[in-house]
């Protein structure tokens, strides 16, 4: 045997073996005579033996060809369940779906409407890890991943969601006895909480109406979460610089106020980043269908909240 033979023209020898002619089997296929002639005469190539005689009236198989013509029709079988099963689990809106977020949006956005959805469709087992990297998506199972920036990889599509702005915060306390804070420079005379990315970024950069301040700081504690940095925040250690998302639920219950309220970070854009996939699994159709214009609201709603007078 020169090569293994193609499923293709085994399928091909399958549709000629049951209907005996070359024209039957094309028909049936939805493809030209020729092509099943080649495909027969690769196959018989390949296998190194002759497996249909062909007279000007009929089609007859030979000994090998009647022994493959049972091996042919089990791979009909077993291509034909195997595509029923695909068809079946891409139709399901049921199995497992992992999504990975920063932990802060993660825990304030994505967590309700994931609970939400979880709740419309009991068949599909919602998992969601909190990452603040981009990870490989394919290596970690990862369905669908909240990214703060857009993925220039034409495997991957990234659906906008909005904007989170930051802005910094303190207690009600902390502000009552710590010095007077009136520019962005005076940050260097306060107690400070930042986030490692921010303080790889060697500082904080603040704007109001298009003058830009880059504040370096000594930050008193760095972590690796936003959610930490409020808790630090909120006991009335000093200052730190949140997403509106994070300090939302602090500023309602007068846990934390704005500080300077007219300085901002830049805001910061998210995207919602899954596989290019063509045909779409159902549960994948159900979940985009469903989180993303809630998504896109609840951000919506927390930048109308953000800006002075919203």
């Amino acid at each position: 045997m020169k090569t293994m033979p193609s499923s293709d023209a085994l399928l091909v020898f399958d549709a000629l073996a049951r209907l005996r002619s070359f024209t039957a089997a094309a028909d049936e296929l939805g493809c030209a005579k020729s092509y099943v002639s080649q495909n027969i005469k690769r196959l018989e190539a390949d296998l190194g033996a002759v497996l249909v005689l062909r007279t000007t009236r009929r089609v007859t198989l030979t000994e090998v060809g009647q022994t493959l013509a049972m091996r042919a029709a089990q791979l009909r079988v077993l291509m034909e369940g195997l595509k029923a099963e695909v068809s079946s689990m891409q139709d399901q809106l049921a199995g497992p779906l992992l999504i990975s977020s920063p932990s802060g949006i993660g825990q304030y956005v994505l967590a309700p409407v994931l609970a939400e959805f979880a709740i419309q469709y009991p068949g599909v087992q919602v998992h969601m890890t909190a990452q603040n990297k981009l990870q490989d998506m394919a290596d970690e199972g990862i369905d669908f991943c909240l990214h703060s920036r857009t993925v220039l990889d034409d495997s991957m599509v990234a659906r906008p969601l909005g904007f989170t702005q930051k802005r910094l915060y303190a207690s009600p306390q902390y502000l009552a006895r710590a010095a007077k804070l009136q520019h962005p420079c005076d940050l260097q005379q306060h107690q400070v909480f930042c986030h490692e990315s921010l303080h790889e970024q060697m500082g904080w950069q603040l704007e109001k109406n298009g003058e830009v301040v880059r504040v370096e700081l000594r930050p008193t504690l760095v972590c690796n979460t936003f959610g930490a940095i409020a808790s630090a925040v909120e006991a009335g250690y000093g200052v730190g610089l949140l997403d509106n998302i994070i300090a939302a639920p602090y500023l309602r219950q007068g846990l934390m106020q704005p500080v300077l309220p007219d300085w901002l970070a830049t805001p910061k854009p998210y995207f919602l980043v899954f596989p290019y996939r063509q045909p779409m699994p159902k549960k994948y159709e159900a979940f985009i269908q469903f989180a993303v214009p809630r998504l896109q609201a609840k951000l919506k709603e927390s930048m109308s909240a953000d800006t002075p007078g919203g």
